[in-house]
C-alpha cells in the first residue's frame, strides 16, 4: 500500500472538516445562488456549492470503494424531490462524507491519487478542498473568511507540493519546471521545495504566511504581492504549473 500521509498530517481531525463545512453551509444560507465567484472563473455560487457537494460524495465513494449517489438523487429521478435550498443540499452531502469517514478506521485501505492508501488521505484532501472553496465563497460574498489554524493552511501547502503537483506531472497536465522554487512559511519556518525532491539550488525563495502560500499554489493569489528573493521570473514560471487539478 502506498502511504503518502505523514503522521503529522493525519492529525487533522474530522472536527476540522466539520467546522469548515458548517462555515461553508452558513455562508450559503444567505447567499444569492446566481452571484458570481470571481476566483472560480465563470462559476456562480450555485455552481461552486454543487461542485463541492459532489466532490464530497465522490470522495466518500472512494473511501468505501463504491459509487455513491448524491442525497436526494433517487427521489429526483422519481420526480418526488423537494425544492430545498443550496445550504440544505450541501449539508446533506457534507454529512454523508463525515459519516463515511467516521465509519472506517483512518488506515483502512482505499484508492487514492497515488494508488492504494489510507482512508485518512480523503479526510485530509477534503479538508483542503473545503478550505479553499470556503475562501472562494467568502471572497465572492465580500465577507471575511473564518479564522483557520496556520497549521491547516501549511498542510494544504504540503499536499500540493508533495501529492497534487507530482500527480499533475505524472498525468502530463503540467511540464517539469525548468527551475526550482523554495517556499518558506513566515509563521513556522517550514520549507517546501517545488518541484518536490529537487536537488537543484532554488532560483528563487518565496516567503509568506501559510494561508498566502496555499492560496498562491491554488491560483488564488499572485506572487507579485508576496516577498520573493532571487529570480522572480523563474518563480513565476514554476508557479505557472498548473500545480493543482
Amino acid at each position: 500500500m502506498v502511504d503518502d500521509e505523514p503522521t503529522a498530517s493525519r492529525g487533522l481531525p474530522l472536527a476540522q472538516l466539520a467546522e469548515l463545512q458548517r462555515a461553508f453551509e452558513s455562508a450559503l444560507a444567505g447567499a444569492d445562488p446566481e452571484s458570481p465567484v470571481p476566483s472560480c472563473g465563470r462559476w456562480s455560487v450555485r455552481e461552486l456549492a454543487e461542485h463541492l457537494g459532489s466532490v464530497h460524495v465522490w470522495a466518500a465513494g472512494k473511501v468505501l470503494g463504491e459509487r455513491m449517489e448524491r442525497p436526494g438523487a433517487a427521489a429526483a429521478r422519481d420526480g418526488a424531490s423537494e425544492d430545498c435550498s443550496l445550504a440544505t443540499r450541501y449539508r446533506a452531502e457534507a454529512e454523508l462524507l463525515r459519516t463515511t469517514l467516521s465509519s472506517v478506521p483512518p488506515d483502512q485501505p482505499c484508492q487514492t491519487f497515488t494508488g492504494l492508501g489510507p482512508a485518512s488521505f480523503w479526510q485530509r484532501r477534503q479538508i483542503h478542498e473545503t478550505l479553499i472553496h470556503l475562501w472562494d465563497l467568502s471572497q465572492a460574498l465580500g465577507s471575511a473568511s473564518p479564522e483557520v489554524q496556520p497549521a491547516v493552511w501549511e498542510d494544504c501547502v504540503a499536499k500540493v507540493v508533495e501529492v497534487l503537483h507530482p500527480r499533475q506531472l505524472r498525468l502530463g497536465r503540467a511540464e517539469d519546471p525548468q527551475d526550482s522554487l523554495l517556499l518558506v512559511s513566515e509563521g513556522s519556518g517550514r520549507q517546501w521545495r517545488v518541484p518536490a525532491g529537487s536537488s537543484a539550488e532554488p532560483a528563487a525563495v518565496l516567503r509568506a504566511c501559510g494561508a498566502e502560500l496555499a492560496l498562491l499554489l491554488w491560483g488564488r493569489l499572485e506572487e507579485t504581492g508576496l516577498t520573493v528573493s532571487g529570480d522572480a521570473r523563474a518563480a513565476a514560471g514554476v508557479l505557472a504549473g498548473p500545480l493543482t487539478p
